[in-house]
């Protein structure tokens, strides 16, 4: 499983590793903003491929096959300081999205995935690969 960046590694004082921010700041502008992910999905044995919308808190079925993804945050404008994981924005500078795979109800990956940086965290699976396009943008009520 990937390093989902939920939790503080500790170092000691002669350490000079870095800690992993265990704080997640959504911004309300953000949450207004979005109401799910827009992911291209791959399937090498068919050679077949599409995107999939995830809500933001659910979870979408890749065509043919028995993987569930479930989208928990998206981040338009991902930054990341020693303390904090947030979003400098709304505009989609850097998008990236906190996704989790499940396979049968069996969690496959859980982490962080980038539109900008796909090869950071992938998730790694012999048939199908997933990339982040973006955001889904909130509907107007």
């Amino acid at each position: 499983m990937a390093i989902s960046h939920d939790r503080e590694e500790t170092a000691g004082p002669e350490s000079t590793t870095p800690t992993v921010p265990n704080q997640l700041e959504v911004p309300p502008e953000v949450q207004k903003a979005f109401a799910g992910i827009r992911l291209r999905w791959k399937d090498s044995s068919k050679n077949k491929e599409g995107v999939l919308e995830v809500p933001l808190e659910g979870t979408a079925r890749i065509p043919d096959s028995d993987l569930d993804v479930r989208a928990d945050v998206f981040l338009p404008s991902f930054t990341m300081t020693q303390q904090v994981i947030t979003s400098s924005g709304i505009e989609e500078a850097n998008p990236a999205a906190r996704i989790t795979v499940l396979e049968k109800n069996q969690e496959l990956f859980g982490g962080w995935i980038f539109t900008r940086f796909p090869d950071v965290h992938p998730f790694q699976h012999p048939r199908f690969s997933l990339k982040l396009e973006g955001g889904v943008p909130r509907k107007a009520s």
